[in-house]
């Protein structure tokens, strides 16, 4: 059986429900009461990236969908249930339960955040779903919002983080640095002429745009992070295109990655996007900004990076 799935299991399981955008450490907790559940299967109830429900649908999204599946896998979950929003959408508090939990999914334990809505038009709660666990005879366990700095950790909160450009905090409240995971695609290979090749990714639809501006960041490849300069913006010195893109020059590997999904992760901000009076200009200032991000993105890798690849499953 696949890691998403929308087949019955065939043990009975414990189940985490919720969207689960940027799986912070409120998220994970729930993950883990799931996952420590003895004699029961983990697995998750949630919905696909391009079916959310109706209330999470104008948010944009943290993270790309192998990062948020390889944390709830390194978490210790064994299967995520992912129907389309609309199957479901219909369906009452009990008819959820009922048809979904007890029938679909063998639900012999229900965790959930305190938050967590359920049922048509987001109608039962906590409560209601403690009400409905004793009816069918199952286990619950809400789970108390976690707090850092007094204030309550939430997907609303890692947002605000990133469009500041504030990665330290963004990574704080999820435990790993902001990432961006796209697919390189073919550029004007202008760095290379000035000995500073770069990557260059899309910013995907839908997805959290980060300030403009240069960061220190750590690139994955081949399992292992290389410290490495990333610009996020519209390039204003060398396009007028005004798309705005992620463009990476990354140290200590230099090979042809078009192509390839490589996981970006923001270490810091450096500096705003800048206009310059020419490429020359441009790509001199860019080496000052390689030259002071190397030795910051080496620390990162050896204080942060580990631990990183074990929370992500990388």
């Amino acid at each position: 059986m696949e890691f998403i799935t929308t087949e019955s299991p065939k043990n009975d399981t414990a189940v985490a429900l919720g969207v689960f955008d940027g799986v912070h450490r409120g998220h994970r907790e729930v993950l883990r009461r799931a996952a420590i559940s003895k004699g029961l299967e983990p697995w998750v109830f949630t919905f696909p990236e391009k079916s959310l429900p109706t209330g999470k649908q104008g948010a944009k999204r943290l993270e790309p969908p192998e990062i948020k599946f390889g944390i709830m896998k390194a978490c210790g979950i064994v299967h995520v249930y992912a129907p389309d929003f609309g199957d479901v959408k219909d369906l009452s508090g009990e008819e959820f339960v009922k048809n979904i939990l007890v029938e679909k999914l063998r639900c012999k334990k229900v965790v959930c955040g305190t938050d967590y809505r359920f049922g048509h038009r987001a109608s039962c709660g906590a409560k209601e779903m403690a009400e409905f666990c004793e009816k069918y005879g199952m286990e619950f366990c809400a789970v108390d919002k976690v707090f850092d700095k007094g204030e309550a950790i939430s997907s609303t909160r890692i947002r605000a983080a990133a469009e500041k450009g504030d990665m330290p905090e963004a990574e704080l409240l999820t435990g790993y640095p902001f990432c961006i995971e796209t697919t390189v695609v073919k550029g004007k290979s202008l760095g290379r002429q000035f000995g500073l090749p770069t990557i260059n990714q899309p910013l995907e639809e839908g997805y959290i745009v980060p300030k403009f501006g240069v960061y220190v960041s750590a690139s994955y490849i081949g399992g292992e992070f290389y410290p490495s300069v990333t610009n996020v913006g519209v390039k204003p010195t060398v396009s007028d295109e005004n798309i705005p893109a992620a463009e990476t020059n990354i140290i200590g590997i230099d090979r042809d990655l078009y192509g390839e999904k490589i996981p970006v992760f923001l270490i810091d901000y450096i500096r705003g996007e800048m206009v310059f009076e020419n490429k020359e200009a441009l790509f001199a200032r860019i080496a000052t900004d390689r030259s002071n991000a190397e030795r910051v993105a080496k620390r990162w890798i050896r204080t942060g990076g580990e631990k990183t690849k074990e929370l992500l499953g990388i």
